[in-house]
């Protein structure tokens, strides 16, 4: 039997694999010049990096990246996230209601506490047209959450309104930075050096509901709700 973790290896080779065909197999972020101020917002759930996994990953991978072409934009430390589970995605106006993130809250309360911690594995970038983003690997119990978050969503009437490459597999991605510009040969040679790079064991307990834009910058984001897995 495969394990889940070689299954979502696969599936971040074929996604590279795609998008560097051309093709958009999943929904992207489309690009902006000033990501700070993007007035787009979405609805999702996240995980926040913790401090000890901003700071290697700011010196490991973000530091070096940016002093190869500083002309893209990089995550802030406190707004490294790996998402759990989008609602809706950014738009301005917004493509939710306040009765809609009421009904995001009862699903969330009545489902993520049935669900025990997750664990994952960070490492390897993950190659996007618009974005760069670090490798998470996971066992097959975020497969259960996410499965059980969509159907009560669905039931809830606020389904996740994002297209996905397959509806089985699912991991996590830490994007660290966005392109205004296309990036210089540089990063993309740097891209090459860093793309098995390691970061390190990522514990999860905490699920926040939030609403943000497309950096999840500090001055967009508003937490609405903090689920703790069992």
């Amino acid at each position: 039997m495969i394990s889940y973790q070689k299954k979502q290896f696969e599936l971040f080779e074929k996604l590279e694999g795609k998008f560097k065909q051309g093709k958009i197999p999943t929904t992207i972020v489309e690009p902006v010049a000033d990501y700070a101020n993007d007035n787009r917002i979405g609805l999702t759930s996240v995980i926040f990096i913790p401090e000890n996994l901003q700071k290697i990953i700011v010196s490991k991978i973000i530091e070096p990246l940016r002093e190869a072409d500083s002309n893209q934009y990089f995550y802030l430390p406190r707004s490294l996230h790996l998402t759990i589970q989008n609602i809706r995605t950014i738009s301005d106006p917004p493509l939710f209601t306040d009765e809609d993130v009421e009904k995001a809250k009862t699903a969330f309360d009545q489902i993520i506490p049935k669900h025990k911690e997750l664990e994952f594995t960070v490492k390897g970038l993950f190659e996007l047209p618009t974005s760069l983003g670090i490798r998470c690997y996971s066992n097959d119990s975020l497969k259960d959450l996410v499965l059980d978050l969509r159907k009560n969503l669905i039931k809830a009437s606020v389904p996740d309104n994002k297209s996905y490459e397959s509806d089985e597999i699912f991991f996590g991605n830490i994007t660290v930075c966005r392109y205004i510009t296309h990036p210089s040969n540089l990063f993309l040679e740097k891209i090459k050096k860093l793309k098995v790079v390691e970061v390190g064991k990522l514990s999860v307990r905490t699920i926040c509901l939030i609403t943000t834009n497309s950096v999840c910058h500090p001055s967009s984001t508003k937490i609405i709700g903090k689920y703790d897995l069992n």
